[in-house]
C-alpha cells in the first residue's frame, strides 16, 4: 500500500485495517517520501513497511514492494490505495479467486452487481466508460472499470514477464496499467473483475492526486505501449503428453 502525504486519510485506513483480522498474510506499507506526518504513522503502524527517501511516483513505490515480495517468495501480490476510497473489509473479494485457483489476475469494479461508488464525481462517472471503450479498442477485451486500482495477481506472472517493469517511464501511474494491458492480451493469464466499493469524500473535498491531462495520459499511455511493443510473458510449458 503506497503512502504519500495522506495524513488526513491514513489514520482512518489504519483503524479499519486493525479492526479485523487481515485477509492477507502480510500488509506492506510503502512510505513514498512523505513529509506531512504520514511517514511516522507508517513507521508506527505495526505493519511491515519500506521507507523511500523521496517521492518518485506511485509506480516506483509499487516496484519496490514487488521486489520486496519477490525476495520473500510470496505467492500473490495486491495493491490498495491509502486514501480511504477502498475498503479493507473487501480484500477477500480480490484475493479469493487467486487462492481458489479461479484466476491469475483480479481487479475490482464498482460498476458490476455487488459493487458501488458512493459520491462518485460526475467527471469520473462519465470518463471511466470512455476509458473502458479505449481499452477495448486496443485489447479487444470488455471491461467495466479499467481504472480501478484495487487489484491482486499471482506473482508468477511477473516472473514470466519479458518486459522491463522497472523502467523509469513506469514510475508514476504507468506500472499497474502497463502490467494490466499485458495481462489483457496474454491468453495464458486468466483475469476477472470482481465487485468492490469505491467510496468518495463529500463534494468539495480532495478525492484524487491525479493531475488533469498529465495524470490521465500517464494512465492511458501504458495500454497503448502494451499493445504495440510486442512484449508480454514467457510461454507456459505445455502439459500435453
Amino acid at each position: 500500500m503506497p503512502v504519500y502525504n495522506q495524513i488526513e486519510e491514513l489514520p482512518k485506513v489504519l483503524r479499519e485495517l486493525h479492526a479485523n483480522p487481515l485477509r492477507c498474510s502480510t500488509l506492506l506499507l510503502v512510505n513514498n517520501g512523505s513529509s506531512d506526518g504520514s511517514e511516522e504513522l507508517v513507521r508506527n503502524s505495526g505493519f511491515e513497511y519500506i521507507d523511500l527517501e523521496k517521492n518518485k511516483g506511485v509506480g516506483f513505490s509499487c516496484m519496490a514492494a514487488l521486489d520486496w515480495a519477490l525476495q520473500r517468495d510470496y505467492s500473490f501480490f495486491g495493491m490498495m490505495a491509502s486514501n480511504g476510497k477502498m475498503l479493507p473489509s473487501e480484500m477477500g473479494r480480490i484475493l479469493d479467486p487467486l487462492e481458489n485457483g479461479d484466476a491469475d489476475y483480479v481487479t475490482g469494479s464498482r460498476f458490476i452487481a455487488g459493487g458501488g461508488s458512493p459520491n462518485l464525481p460526475a467527471f469520473r462517472r462519465s470518463s471511466i466508460p470512455m476509458v473502458n471503450v479505449f481499452v477495448k479498442l486496443l485489447t479487444g477485451k470488455t471491461l467495466t472499470d479499467a481504472t480501478c486500482g484495487y487489484r491482486a495477481f499471482d506473482i508468477s506472472i511477473i516472473k514470466r514477464a519479458t518486459f522491463d517493469w522497472h523502467h523509469t517511464w513506469l514510475n508514476t501511474y504507468g506500472l499497474e496499467y502497463y502490467i494490466y494491458g499485458q495481462v489483457l492480451m496474454e491468453p495464458s493469464v486468466r483475469w476477472i473483475e470482481v465487485p468492490i466499493t469505491m467510496r468518495y469524500p463529500d463534494k468539495g473535498r480532495r478525492y484524487t492526486k491525479i493531475k488533469p491531462f498529465v495524470g490521465w495520459y500517464q494512465m492511458l499511455k501504458p495500454f497503448v505501449v502494451a499493445k504495440f511493443d510486442r512484449k508480454g510473458f514467457e510461454t507456459l510449458p505445455s502439459t500435453k503428453r
